[in-house]
């Protein structure tokens, strides 16, 4: 067999081993990055209880399509003193489940702090912070009272001897049928002593305005704080006050203002989180997880056929 014979059957020999590696080796491998972020904490009213509430979270993530290892956690403290009360975790779906819905119960004699952390591979990578105040003001629908006072006006009816009669008249404007319990109490002012009072029974109706009137009789030459409370199946739901002056002579002391306060979410990020970088971030950023990964190509198979090539060329030299 003749040189060119050879290194000809040599290429070919080269080229075949070449070609059966290319199929057998494994192709470029890229793996998704992964990453996760909370995008935003909503908070729903689910059950209110004479004691208790639930509260939904409507956490809606900003995610990659594929999320492996990742938990949502909840951590419940004690506003006031910090303790833990509470935790529970959820397991973020692998696919899909940007939007989770948690439900937690919270007694209402207490405000609360609650952490919501996103965890990936044990990692915590990304926190909302949430404050829950005035639980208390949430009202069961069977204890719901929807009435507005409009105005309230006193007529004096009879004067015997030290004693004043006083006519009583409140106006409401009602959203609602309602059957109520009305407590009628004049307080003289200096004393805190209840000089008179009255419980009556009323009919409320939707979109009229309804008169609550009733006479009380006390002494002259006082002032009075005149309470109108509302009563419904055993339960105070209400309470409106007006100050009456019968001695314009006396000082009435400063009423104090009762700010009404109802169920309040205070959110914010918390920044105390570290991250891969060891920077600190307060509006935190997806990170990915996963980077891509190359096996093996024809840039290998390409220096075996160059070698090959190589190593024909120098015998071809060494025989001439």
């Amino acid at each position: 067999m003749n040189n060119g014979k050879i290194v000809a059957l040599v290429i070919i020999v080269i080229l075949a081993i070449s070609i059966v590696s290319a199929l057998m080796l494994p192709h470029e491998e890229v793996v998704t990055p992964q990453y996760v972020s909370i995008e935003k904490v909503d908070v729903k009213i689910e059950d209110v209880r004479d004691d208790s509430v639930d509260l939904t979270f409507l956490i809606k993530l900003h995610r990659s399509d594929i999320l492996e290892n990742t938990t949502l956690n909840f951590y419940v403290y004690d506003l006031k003193t910090d303790i833990l009360l509470k935790g529970k975790s959820v397991a973020v779906p692998e696919r899909d489940g940007r939007k989770i819905n948690v439900t937690l119960s919270f007694d209402k004699d207490r405000d609360y702090k609650v952490e919501v952390d996103v965890e990936k591979n044990n990692r915590t990578v990304d926190s909302r912070t949430l404050r829950l105040r005035y639980l208390d003001t949430l009202i069961p629908k069977d204890k719901e009272l929807k009435v507005v006072l409009k105005d309230v006006d006193f007529k004096i009816v009879a004067v015997e001897g030290d004693k004043v009669t006083v006519t009583v008249r409140f106006y409401f404007d009602s959203m609602k049928n309602y059957d109520v319990d009305f407590h009628i109490k004049a307080i003289q002012y200096e004393s805190n002593v209840l000089a008179d009072e009255m419980w009556m029974k009323a009919k409320l109706e939707s979109g009229k305005t309804e008169v609550v009137e009733a006479n009380l009789t006390v002494p002259k030459d006082y002032n009075y704080l005149i309470k109108l409370e509302a009563w419904r199946s055993g339960s105070l739901l209400k309470i409106w006050k007006k100050t009456l002056n019968l001695a314009p002579t006396k000082r009435i002391p400063k009423e104090e203002v009762e700010k009404e306060v109802k169920f309040e979410v205070e959110k914010f990020v918390s920044p105390t989180h570290v991250y891969e970088t060891g920077i600190p971030r307060v509006t935190p950023t997806p990170i990915a997880y996963g980077s891509a990964v190359k096996a093996p190509g024809f840039e290998a198979l390409a220096l075996i056929v160059a070698g090959g090539v190589a190593i024909c060329l120098r015998m071809l030299s060494r025989k001439f």
